[in-house]
């Protein structure tokens, strides 16, 4: 009797912490028709009449995101971890936010605010101390547009006939610079008499092409090397210009890979196939890396994104290591190589698939932000948790399109 006891105990256990296996979330959101979704998933539900849902979870063992969507509204994500998802029943309530318009030179486009340049395109742009600077031309005549955070322009700067506009740039102490075909210009967006200064093109890139932020005691550089498969880090003291190399991003090995495929290409290519330059062209895009290591300078503390050991490090400016830990993208088959940083909030970000990524720096969490289709060449710049993004597209007619637009999250 005593053996069977403890075998219906036993069983009672059990099938008590099975039951406690699924935990029902539930709230209410002030709106219907809420589409609530597990992240990367198929499940879900959608609130009724008066905002509220249910939804059934049943995985303990990871963090799962939950994604508020609705017409109108501005998308949200909330994350839920293994400890809350123990629980028989978690209540997840708010209100959702009414999605922002912007006026006057502002337009609309997928419910977000952008702003076009009609018949004049928009070339580039760049994000500096919370102005948006813009490049805008037609082919004849150019001029720089300066715009607030939500993208009203408040000033305008003719270029010189002789300036060929080809990108903006901005340097490792912030200053917004103009690339043009032969120069290099600095331009002074207080000083509207003499707002451009130019440098030869080869010289700067010469010296300052690899910077990447200044400190007091050192200047920090970036050089990638085997056609941006690897990547150098190093610093060179003020004072004394020695240089000290710091941290090396080695993809040797995939560069080896990239290049016995092309002489694999060479090989095997059909006679009326494409063309050595098409093939070595594809292949570069297929084999895409452009080094994804990433140093960055938060709060006189280097930040070293090392993705070939799944490490985030954080150094004094001693470079005595402080902390350390792991980053292990999900779906790192979809991981687009770049870092993003929000210099207003000193946060960092990266795109996984179509989803806008946080990344904490201290415990390597990611966090799904925003849902955004960014292609891996698409300008992008962030500012006070604002993604901006440049847009180009040909119209019906053939037309191409131009236009500055902006994602909060």
């Amino acid at each position: 009797m005593k053996k069977l006891f403890l075998l219906l105990l036993s069983g009672i256990i059990s099938v008590a912490s099975l039951a406690q296996t699924k935990t029902v979330v539930y709230g209410n959101l002030g709106v219907d028709n809420v589409n609530i979704s597990v992240l990367d998933t198929q499940h879900g539900t959608v609130s009724n009449a008066q905002g509220h849902y249910s939804l059934m979870l049943s995985d303990q063992n990871k963090r799962i995101n939950l994604h508020y969507s609705c017409i109108g509204y501005q998308d949200t994500v909330v994350g839920i971890t293994p400890k809350q998802l123990e629980k028989d029943s978690l209540n997840i309530s708010f209100r959702m936010r009414k999605q922002a318009y912007a006026l006057n030179e502002v337009n609309i486009l997928a419910e977000r605010p952008h702003f076009e340049g009609d018949r004049n395109i928009i070339m580039d742009f760049e994000v500096y101390d919370g102005i948006i600077c813009m490049l805008q031309g037609n082919g004849n005549k150019y001029r720089m547009l300066l715009a607030d955070v939500d993208l009203r322009v408040f000033d305008t700067i003719p270029l010189s006939k002789r300036i060929k506009p080809v990108r903006l740039l901005k340097d490792c102490m912030g200053n917004c610079q103009l690339m043009a075909s032969d120069s290099v210009y600095q331009i002074d967006l207080e000083d509207k008499k003499k707002p451009f200064l130019a440098t030869e093109r080869n010289r700067y890139n010469a010296v300052m092409g690899d910077c990447l932020f200044l400190t007091d005691q050192h200047l920090y550089l970036r050089k990638t090397i085997m056609g941006g498969f690897s990547a150098m880090f190093y610093r060179i003291d003020v004072a004394t210009k020695q240089k000290q190399p710091l941290f090396v991003d080695d993809g040797s090995d995939e560069f080896k890979a990239f290049i016995d495929e092309m002489k694999f290409d060479a090989a095997n290519r059909p006679k009326h196939g494409p063309s050595h330059e098409d093939w070595e062209r594809f292949s570069r895009i297929a084999w895409f890396r452009d080094s994804s290591a990433h140093l960055a300078l938060v709060r006189k503390r280097l930040v070293y994104f090392d993705h070939e050991n799944n490490q985030i490090r954080q150094y004094d400016l001693n470079l005595n290591e402080l902390k350390s830990c792991p980053i292990d993208y999900p779906q790192k088959s979809n991981w687009k190589p770049q870092i993003l940083q929000d210099p207003a909030k000193n946060k960092f970000y990266t795109f996984i698939g179509p989803w806008l990524h946080e990344i904490d720096i201290n415990t390597g969490e990611i966090t799904p932000k925003a849902r955004v289709n960014v292609d891996i060449y698409s300008k992008v710049a962030l500012w006070n948790r604002h993604l901006y993004i440049l847009r180009r597209q040909h119209t019906s007619s053939g037309k191409l399109r131009s236009y500055v637009e902006r994602v909060d999250f």
